[in-house]
């Protein structure tokens, strides 16, 4: 991938999280109403640790915002890196985090990296009404035949699978062709009841 690809999807990306931060306090949308006090938690498998330094260093860069972007504690077992986010990264957030590690690779945009989040909610509405997932942990993935690289999906615990656009303006739809079987926090194992 070349330098100037690179630089459109970050400055997309950078305009998407802009206004999705800007919209949280809209009556429409995804609105979290209070946060889960667990940590959030992505694993990458397969990235070599001075990639992923890279890839942290532009997402920390690009996501910015104006103000520093929280750069998370990584630990590396094996060939898999454990990512530990605090309670201050925001269920978005957390989603342009997996969607940026999983299509990681500059040099081959086809080459994609196994990147699954796990995200525990508190109370949010979608649209003013409830999700139906509250108080749970979620796991954040990429379907593998995503062709638009700009959508993150979420299974549940009870295995309902969702789809997550990156307009982000409560957009979050049941997406009953979901591929991933839920797996707790291999972190936390009591987080998928929280």
């Amino acid at each position: 991938m070349n330098t100037t690809y690179l630089l459109i999807l970050a400055a997309i990306a950078a305009l998407f999280l802009f206004m999705s931060r800007r919209r949280k306090n809209d009556e429409k949308g995804l609105i979290e109403e209070t946060f889960s006090p667990t940590t959030r938690i992505i694993q990458v498998s397969g990235m070599d640790p001075t990639q992923l330094q890279q890839t942290i260093d532009n997402v920390v860069t690009q996501y910015s915002d104006g103000a520093p972007a929280e750069r998370p504690l990584v630990d590396f077992n094996g060939d898999t890196a454990t990512l530990t986010f605090s309670l201050h990264v925001d269920y978005v957030s957390l989603c342009y985090w997996v969607n940026f590690l999983v299509y990681a690779d500059e040099s081959d945009r086809h080459r994609r990296f196994q990147a699954v989040g796990w995200y525990p909610f508190g109370q949010a509405k979608q649209n003013g009404v409830p999700l139906p997932f509250n108080n749970q942990t979620v796991m954040l993935y990429v379907e593998p035949d995503d062709s638009e690289h700009d959508n993150v999906s979420l299974v549940t615990p009870e295995g309902d699978h969702y789809l997550q656009p990156f307009a982000i303006n409560g957009n979050l739809a049941l997406h009953p062709a979901g591929t991933e079987s839920y797996r707790p926090c291999p972190i936390h194992k009591t987080q998928e009841t929280q």
